[in-house]
């Protein structure tokens, strides 16, 4: 596998920094590209990849864990960029600024719905150029800081006095390159730094403008702008631990979104993170009671439960006069806010369809006709209501919807695809559908939807996903409460009526607990686990935790966290 170094010219104009940066990136993208790209670059991880663990999956990793056998996960995970809220979070917590540089990147694709999947995260031209202007920006914010500033001091942590300039340049890129790079560095690249800032300086410029370059250097290298894993030294196929680092910054992005913090990094230096799954599991515990595992909620629940969706609604402000940005913003906390409860509870994972609670502030329950004062959020009972966890939540319901009817398809569709894992199928390529036109005066969106499922085009896929969504017509296409509709459904050939029959019919389904492994594992582990294989793998995790006695959210999640699909990679 190729090398790289990190970046030894002098960035004398912005046009030659640009060009060492496609060459940089360039060849990282190739790198990116084959499905098991493992990205071995410069010099690498001084604590390198250990042995290799075996070569079947086993649950937990080590054979001698004690954990029950699940199917193999053959895959590896494409070698990946930080996404756009991972980047702008993780020079928050590197260099302290409220900058948000990534917002200018183009919009991350997504891959089975996550901005995570290394697959989906590609470089182009107007990435670079944003990097570089980024990259800039930083480091010119830093050195226009204070002397006595407590941001400037945690990067510059000496001062350059004549005859000791390099001494000092090496402390300060050695330190700031083991942060931004989430691993300790070699010599190899801590010169390549120093010949780098020497070359500025030679040329000129003095040596606050080399020390600039070199630092700009670092938040160019791929080793800060990908998560970079090292091919494990065992024959191809064989799993291997992840090196502490790697396990310490996958970690770090799947509950925070962004790099390790001081006690994680301490605990990849210490060893044993990857093979003690007492140490992994105290590490998950205390990151989540951190301000920053909201990030989990934001990101994951954002795009699981498509949350994010939200900001596409533009409901018809004939037929809806009172939605509006508040209404929309409070239901999204609402699901947020929900959620966080069942992880703080380690709820099971059934409680997300048919708890009896919920949170609403003021507007929204207004919206729901409920009696609440004020803009703050409170958590509010729902026995003797019309509503049960969160399939009559607005923001699922809105998010499903027409802009002036209900959409009982696209609701039926979303508790297929992401409760369930099992999505209708693809649409033919030959095949063009009209858009539903909204119900004639006095027909039902029911009745629509019968004539349509009548085309015998229509009806395979219809057939599936039509009779989930009708059993959720008593809320209208923003959420709100009628009782004028028919809420009669079917799932998997049992009738029911209305959403608290349909949630306890979902509650009891089997793929519920193994869906939300899987969505966790694609978002954590960064690769798809769709398919037979992504199923079953998931359905093991779901076995081991549950023959451990530990079935509720936190429970699976601990579970991903401790599989082998988190915790290894294969030889290459």
């Amino acid at each position: 596998m190729q090398t790289f170094e990190t970046p030894a010219s002098p960035p004398r104009e912005r046009s030659d920094v640009r060009r060492s940066l496609c060459r940089l990136l360039g060849s990282m993208a190739l790198l990116a590209l084959p499905m098991a790209c493992i990205g071995d670059i410069g010099a690498g991880s001084p604590d390198g990849a250990p042995p290799g663990v075996g070569t079947t999956g086993a649950g937990a990793g080590d054979p001698g864990s004690g954990a029950p056998d699940v199917a193999p996960d053959k895959a590896n995970t494409v070698l990946r960029r930080l996404n756009r809220a991972e980047y702008n979070n993780t020079v928050r917590d590197l260099l302290g600024t409220s900058r948000r540089p990534a917002d200018k990147l183009p919009s991350d694709e997504t891959v089975e719905g996550f901005d995570t999947v290394g697959e989906g995260l590609s470089l182009s031209l107007q990435h670079i150029e944003s990097l570089e202007q980024a990259a800039t920006e930083l480091i010119d914010e830093l050195f226009g800081l204070p002397a006595g500033d407590a941001r400037r001091r945690d990067v510059l942590s000496c001062q350059l006095q004549a005859g000791s300039e390099e001494t000092c340049v090496r402390q300060i890129v050695s330190a700031f390159a083991r942060r931004a790079f989430r691993r300790p560095v070699s010599e190899a690249e801590t010169s390549g730094l120093l010949q780098l800032a020497r070359k500025v300086s030679d040329a000129g410029n003095g040596y606050d403008e080399g020390l600039k370059a070199a630092l700009r250097a670092i938040l160019l290298s791929p080793h800060f702008l990908y998560m970079v894993e090292k091919a494990p030294a065992v024959p191809p196929g064989e799993l291997a631990h992840l090196s502490d680092h790697e396990l310490a910054t996958r970690l770090s992005y799947f509950l925070w979104s962004s790099m390790p913090d001081p006690a994680l990094f301490a605990a990849a230096e210490a060893g044993g993170l990857a093979k003690d799954a007492a140490k992994l599991a105290a590490e998950v515990e205390r990151m989540l009671a951190d301000d920053k595992a909201a990030e989990l909620i934001e990101n994951f629940v954002g795009q699981w439960l498509t949350l994010r969706r939200l900001a596409l609604v533009e409901p018809d402000p004939t037929t809806f006069p009172d939605y509006d940005v508040e209404l929309r913003d409070a239901a999204v906390r609402e699901t947020e806010l929900f959620f966080s409860a069942l992880l703080n509870d380690n709820a099971a994972i059934e409680t997300l369809l048919t708890a009896d609670f919920t949170f609403v502030n003021e507007r929204l329950a207004q919206h729901y006709g409920m009696q609440v004062s004020g803009s703050e959020f409170q958590r509010v009972g729902l026995v003797g209501t019309q509503r049960v966890g969160l399939l009559s939540h607005a923001s699922f319901l809105m998010a499903n919807s027409h802009p002036g009817f209900t959409s009982p398809t696209k609701r039926g569709a979303w508790v297929l695809e992401q409760l369930l894992c099992s999505p209708p199928p693809p649409v033919p390529p030959d095949l063009m559908i009209d858009p539903l036109a909204a119900p004639a005066a006095g027909e039902t969106v029911r009745e629509k939807l019968e004539a349509h499922r009548a085309e015998p085009s229509c009806q395979g896929c219809h057939s599936l996903m039509d009779p989930i969504g009708l059993g959720l017509e008593r809320f209208d296409a923003i959420g709100g409460y009628r009782d004028s509709e028919d809420a009669s459904g079917e799932l998997r050939g049992i009738s029911f009526s209305g959403v608290r029959e349909l949630a306890a019919l979902l509650s009891q389904d089997a793929r519920l607990q193994s869906c939300f492994a899987q969505q966790l594992l694609t978002y954590g582990v960064g690769r798809p686990f769709h398919g037979k294989g992504g199923r079953d793998y998931a359905e093991g995790v779901v076995r081991g935790a549950r023959a451990a006695g530990q079935q509720g959210v936190l429970d699976l999640l601990k579970a991903v966290v401790q599989s082998d699909a988190f915790r290894t990679r294969r030889g290459e």
